[in-house]
């Protein structure tokens, strides 16, 4: 599927990738979860709710060491400083003396260093009496001041390899370590330095730096963390660290692709003198980037509920078929419905999505329960039936083995393909050359599949259309040739055949949050730019049977919705208005109904009085 890790930004402390979204002001409101240990209840005191797919879910806050004031990233739109005494939003100190700001992270407390460009200089910039003035470390790097300020210590999330860099104004020395930095904290009299290093079986080291005598020491092996999210906070007496953790011991290898699999991130305290640990903070979804700030434990929380729905093809209200799910496909009768699921797990991210189905009434009601229909080691998307019903084409990271990571040696990005007929049968891999594949879609043949793929040597994030031939009887693939595309597309995804077999429908991504949704020829001869329209994330398209209107997602104000479009052209109509996000569009076959994925999502800041 398109790309989770690769695509996240370096913001100020933690690589993300956030889409657009609307923020709301809270007051303090209690929680109901299981704090363990602590009578009070954890509080939200911050929350958004974004217009995105799985772009958001690793957003997470820095909170300044006076717990008042909160940095938030924001694909777009830079960081956030937000007031968590209002709940609101403060811009003026961001721009002062500053060309261009790309990232923040505190400094000294409640003051700010700024990644920013100032007369063709790029990099970190720490405030000054004359303004602000450019501090030598690299501008691709994520560092973090001592809590004096006399010091810094910075990794690069690109080469985390290369370990820790500790020093001053003058000199960072390198602090080589094994595996690659995920995340450090000073301590608190600026002494030492704690830091996590991912390895590539999944575990995650704490390591103890001491930049005084240059001493590496390691404190734990087997650390269940995030490869690139592991935020640690100390205590205010230095005893204890706080960080994020799906589990307390090393996890079972093949857990980490189960989608059920109770693996959620908790907050968690190790005792550094005797390598203790305990959760502290534990509730239904990801609880990760903790702050120990003015006798309060700080965190972010994701609240992501994704669902399979219905409206009448004439537009409507939503119904729920499935929850749990998302991206769905209609059998070729409308009798059943694939779709995947396992949710966006940030201690797995991906690995533990499989495909699964049910069957449907007359009026897409769900008649039976869920049962597995591709799954496997890694990533699996929901398969597309072909038109006769004889087979199912698939988008696959499959791996032999159990891995530990999205883009971990041994994994594939490809498509395969399976018999309809025979449950979970054997796969054929149709592909040897994806990078970030979409899903499939089938010409009416039934024989030829199209897809679309970043080109390995080529830049990222750009989506080149292929179509794969397959043999009927024995789904073997014939031929896989690039699809042609005219000179003004450049990046097509989402590709979806027409009823009729003589073109494709594409969405282009332009730039920011700008798509295309074109119609062209089976051949990639002619193009027809049918409307411009803004979207946050992939919002899928589809055709109505008759091959007369095209539906898609795109953004309706602050939230996805789903709109058509004739294919002869003219106004868009705006099919839905849901509270929520509304993406993926696929028209069942007797054109009555559009399925589509749901996804209600909200970004919080947690405390919790310590």
């Amino acid at each position: 599927m398109r790309s989770h890790t690769n695509q996240f930004l370096v913001g100020a402390g933690i690589m993300c990738a956030v889409l657009l979204y609307t923020s709301a002001p809270e007051t303090v409101a209690q929680i109901n979860d299981q704090s363990q240990g602590h009578a009070d209840k954890p509080e939200r005191v911050y929350s958004e709710s974004r217009a995105a797919w799985y772009e958001a879910a690793y957003s997470a806050a820095q909170i300044s060491s006076g717990g008042k004031w909160a940095l938030y990233p924001s694909f777009g739109r830079g960081t956030k400083l937000i007031n968590l005494e209002t709940g609101r939003e403060e811009v003026e100190p961001f721009r002062a003396g500053l060309d261009r700001v790309f990232g923040e992270t505190f400094y000294m407390g409640n003051q700010l260093a700024h990644l920013g460009e100032r007369a063709g200089q790029r990099g970190w910039f720490l405030p000054g009496p004359d303004g602000p003035r450019l501090f030598p470390v690299p501008p691709d790097a994520i560092p973090r001041w001592s809590p004096d300020g006399s010091a810094v210590a910075y990794f690069r999330p690109m080469q985390a390899d290369k370990g820790l860099f500790v020093g001053d104004a003058e000199r960072q020395k390198p602090y080589p370590v094994k595996g690659g930095i995920s995340g450090f904290v000073w301590s608190p009299d600026g002494r030492l330095i704690y830091a996590t290093a991912w390895h590539e079986d999944g575990l995650t080291s704490l390591l103890r730096i001491n930049p005084e005598t240059g001493s590496i020491e390691t404190l734990a092996e087997d650390l269940d963390a995030v490869r690139m999210l592991s935020s640690l906070s100390t205590s205010a007496d230095g005893r204890r660290l706080y960080l994020a953790l799906a589990g307390l011991a090393a996890p079972v290898a093949e857990a980490r692709h189960q989608p059920g699999a109770d693996r959620d991130l908790d907050i968690c305290e190790l005792e550094l003198a005797t390598g203790a640990r305990r959760v502290v903070v534990q509730a239904p979804g990801d609880d990760f980037f903790p702050y120990l700030a003015d006798g309060f434990l700080y965190w972010t929380h994701n609240d992501i509920s994704d669902s399979v729905v219905v409206v009448p093809s004439s537009g409507g209200e939503a119904r729920t078929v499935v929850d749990g799910a998302e991206l769905p496909y209609w059998s070729p009768d409308g009798k059943q419905m694939a779709f995947t699921y396992g949710g966006w797990r940030l201690a797995d991210w991906a690995l533990n999505l499989d495909a699964g189905v049910v069957g449907l009434d007359s009026q897409a009601r769900c008649q039976t329960k869920m049962k597995p229909i591709v799954s496997g080691y890694h990533e699996d998307f929901t398969p597309a039936w072909s038109p006769d019903g004889q087979w199912m084409a698939y988008h696959s990271h499959r791996s032999p083995t159990p891995v530990s990571s999205y883009g971990a040696t041994g994994s594939t990005d490809d498509l395969y393909l399976r018999r309809a007929s025979e449950g979970l049968s054997e796969e054929i891999r149709l592909t040897d050359f994806g990078w970030e594949a979409g899903v499939g879609d089938w010409a009416p043949d039934s024989r030829r599949v199209v897809f679309d793929s970043w080109e390995r040597g080529g830049p990222r994030g750009v989506s080149k259309p292929w179509i794969v031939t397959v043999d009927p009887s024995s789904g073997k693939p014939v031929r896989v040739e690039r699809l042609p595309l005219p000179d003004p597309i450049k990046n097509a995804t989402w590709g979806s055949w027409s009823p009729k077999g003589d073109e494709i429908a594409f969405e282009e991504h332009i730039q920011g949050s700008g798509r295309i949704l074109w119609v062209v020829s089976a051949d990639g001869k002619r193009a027809e730019k049918l409307v411009e329209y803004t979207s946050s994330t992939y919002g899928g398209l589809d055709w109505m049977p008759d091959g007369k209107i095209i539906v898609y997602g795109a953004l309706a104000g602050e939230r996805m919705q789903i709109f058509s479009e004739p294919r002869s052209g003219g106004s868009p109509r705006q099919l839905t208005n849901d509270s929520a996000n509304l993406m993926h569009p696929q028209v069942s076959p007797d054109g009555r109904w559009i399925a589509c994925t749901r996804m209600a999502q909200s970004k919080e800041i947690r405390r919790l009085k310590f």
